[in-house]
């Protein structure tokens, strides 16, 4: 396996771990939230958790779908477009990943934990 190749598998790797942890905090914090408002009901904490988790999951695709599209660049080495920064390409040779990508994947993240909350939610109806 070549460095280049190496390196992306590892982004997204670091990109996946990143998600699944952003979005265990963010389920939790929307649990917490709707558990104490309505009354210490456990179902509607996890309901609220899921929907959440599904709706900002949905918004990161898109997000990073738009960010790979507006970068308008397919290798780190390319000519910079005026809608880019260094920013941008440090974010490249750190990670392994466009930014657009990176966000791509995390959004898969989202979207399993918020699969198994969901998962929760149909058992323990």
């Amino acid at each position: 396996m070549g460095n280049e190749k190496r390196k992306a598998l590892s982004g997204v790797v670091k990109s996946l771990r990143l998600g699944a942890i952003a979005a265990l905090g963010l389920g939790i914090v929307a649990f917490v939230f709707a558990f104490l408002a309505h009354g210490l009901d456990w179902r509607t904490g996890l309901d609220w958790a899921r929907k959440l988790l599904f709706v900002v999951g949905s918004l990161c695709l898109v997000t990073g779908g738009c960010g790979l599209l507006v970068s308008g660049r397919d290798r780190p080495d390319g000519i910079m477009t005026p809608h880019e920064d260094d920013t941008f390409r440090s974010f490249w040779h750190e990670v392994g990943l466009p930014w657009g990508a990176a966000v791509s994947v995390a959004a898969v993240s989202f979207l399993a934990v918020g699969t198994v909350v969901e998962m929760l939610v149909f058992l323990t109806a």
